[in-house]
């Protein structure tokens, strides 16, 4: 309500509920795009689904809130159907947990697959980078923690190697040491360290991609 020179306007705000979603564009013949393609109600609901990440055969991983997870938020896979998707199948208990699990990045053949958590006991801060491999079998095997300083006091996720295999790229808000070291700093200093990454601010990060993790 509002009023104005004397007079009562009355006004009302309607805001319509809105979520992550996935979509695809497709590649035109000559290499141009299409139209941006909202997924079917399989893939997407009412909740949030977020972070993509498709394998060489069309196998689609994703991140959900949807209520088919295991815990808070969960990774789930979907393979391609006829029309469509086939219905999101959650990772086993090798990879979600009760906690948080989200920004997967998957092989392309599907050998491992690398995401973030949060809350587990080895969580080094916000939320890690974790990896699980399939055995010859194709089972999941329990996930393993990236080791320091890949992972960091702060938050390490959505990760993506590179496609020849050798470099591990992923996001930190990881804070520069100089930041709480409780030494005086000129401002030239202080502003020079606010400036450059690990201000605590988002920066992207890249590592050799260890086969042994």
């Amino acid at each position: 309500m509002a009023f104005v020179a004397g007079l009562e306007l009355r006004f009302e705000i309607r805001f319509t509920k809105q979520d992550f979603d996935i979509w695809k564009i497709d590649r035109l013949p000559g290499g141009s795009w299409g139209n941006p393609q909202h997924l079917d109600t399989m893939v997407n609901t009412g909740k949030n689904e977020y972070y993509p990440s498709v394998a060489k055969n069309g196998d689609l991983y994703f991140t959900v809130e949807a209520p088919y997870g295991k815990g808070k938020e969960d990774i789930v896979m979907c393979r391609p159907a006829t029309s469509g998707y086939s219905k999101p199948v959650s990772l086993p208990d090798a990879i979600n947990s009760p906690n948080y699990e989200f920004n997967a990045f998957i092989d392309s053949d599907e050998q491992y697959i690398l995401f973030s958590s949060f809350g587990r006991s080895d969580d080094t801060g916000g939320g890690d980078l974790y990896i699980s491999r399939r055995d010859s079998n194709g089972n999941w095997q329990p996930a393993k923690h990236l080791p320091l300083p890949v992972n960091s006091t702060g938050l390490d996720y959505c990760p993506f190697v590179s496609w020849d295999k050798k470099y591990l790229f992923f996001t930190s808000n990881r804070e520069n040491h100089a930041l709480w070291d409780r030494k005086g700093k000129t401002y030239r200093q202080l502003q020079a360290i606010l400036g450059n990454p690990g201000n605590g601010e988002d920066d992207i990060y890249w590592v050799k991609f260890d086969n042994n993790w």
